[in-house]
């Protein structure tokens, strides 16, 4: 597939005001921004497309998923409008913790992804949508969009979640924790308080590190990098890479904003699966989970189960999967297979 060419999407800030969240506290005053692709006037006829961006990604779903909003493509803006906003506790414009953001909330509340699926369902009324043709994501997207069949009052023709778990282990937890105890170590943490442009930039650039072990795979790596030395004949390139990866994540994210969306996938849970599919199947026509073969953050097996149970429980629920050496990363990376799900 070749990349997109989105004319003139827009970029607008909407005021949630305050938000109480699932464990009981209030964000005060709470702000999303959003992009929406397209002319919102199809989505009255067509429906929406409603996108849900992973950890570090957002609303600029032209950055990340380019390939799928192409002329003919699944999320094509000419066919129906697309809309994504940065979620809640990120820092690409909405409500977050990150020192000096432009809606900086500090102390800022613990939020599940059940509280990030809730948040849009205001921006959802405010745009007027009737109806959602597809709503979509991985990984914290796929989270996300799991609660949003659970919750929403818009109907949604499909449901498609790719590399998301319907509770998250104890071992994604742990991958999760060492990312947190990595940036706590770095003296620039300063428990989230620190000025903008000064926080823990090491520690940050070693959480990305571990989560690129889980984002691929051994097969990848072996093939790719295997025992090779980097150029400065220092050291091994599997390394090189993981230095340069955490390099471009702190050019360009904050540290506290990391932390908390961490936190909201650890806390991330859909409660019992029978009522969860049964909530899900009164809201929406079709749901379809997503598996990736080389996946080790979220296994194949998480998603398959879920949507086993999903099934048993009356939801049209079905299992697809991607074939990858890319691992966990493969939902950003298989533009031919993504598209395949998404346009069945």
């Amino acid at each position: 597939m070749t990349p997109a060419t989105v004319s003139s999407p827009t970029t607008t800030e909407f005021a949630l005001g305050d938000l109480r969240t699932a464990r009981g506290e209030i964000l005060r005053e709470a702000r999303l921004r959003y992009r929406v692709y397209g002319d919102p006037a199809l989505g009255r006829s067509q429906g929406w497309a409603l996108v849900f961006h992973a950890l570090t990604g957002s609303p600029h779903v032209d950055q990340w998923w380019g390939p799928l909003l192409a002329p003919g493509a699944p999320l094509d803006p000419a066919r129906r409008p697309v809309l994504a906003a940065n979620l809640l506790g990120s820092c690409y414009g909405s409500t977050g913790p990150a020192p000096g953001g432009p809606h900086a909330h500090l102390p800022f509340p613990e939020l599940t992804s059940e509280d990030l699926a809730r948040a849009h369902e205001p921006l959802l009324e405010h745009l007027d949508v009737q109806r959602v043709a597809v709503a979509t994501g991985g990984s914290l997207g796929g989270m996300v969009a799991l609660q949003w069949g659970r919750i929403t009052s818009v109907p949604t023709d499909r449901l498609v979640i790719f590399a998301a778990p319907a509770v998250t282990s104890a071992q994604s937890i742990a991958w999760n924790a060492a990312q947190r105890m990595a940036i706590e170590a770095d003296a620039g943490w300063r428990n989230g308080h620190y000025a903008p442009g000064a926080g823990p930039g090491a520690g940050l650039a070693a959480a990305r590190a571990i989560a690129m072990i889980t984002y691929r795979s051994a097969v990848e790596f072996e093939a790719r990098f295997g025992r090779q030395a980097a150029r400065d004949g220092q050291r091994f390139d599997v390394e090189h890479y993981l230095r340069w990866q955490g390099d471009k994540l702190v050019a360009r994210f904050d540290a506290a904003s990391y932390v908390s969306l961490l936190r909201t996938m650890d806390l991330h849970t859909v409660g019992d699966p029978a009522e969860a599919a049964q909530a899900t199947a009164a809201r929406v026509a079709r749901v379809i989970g997503v598996g990736i073969d080389t996946d080790i953050l979220y296994y194949p097996y998480e998603v398959s189960g879920w949507v086993d149970a999903y099934r048993a429980a009356g939801a049209a629920a079905e299992y697809r999967e991607i074939r990858s050496p890319f691992g966990h990363d493969a939902f950003l990376i298989e533009w031919d297979q993504v598209a395949a799900i998404l346009s069945e």
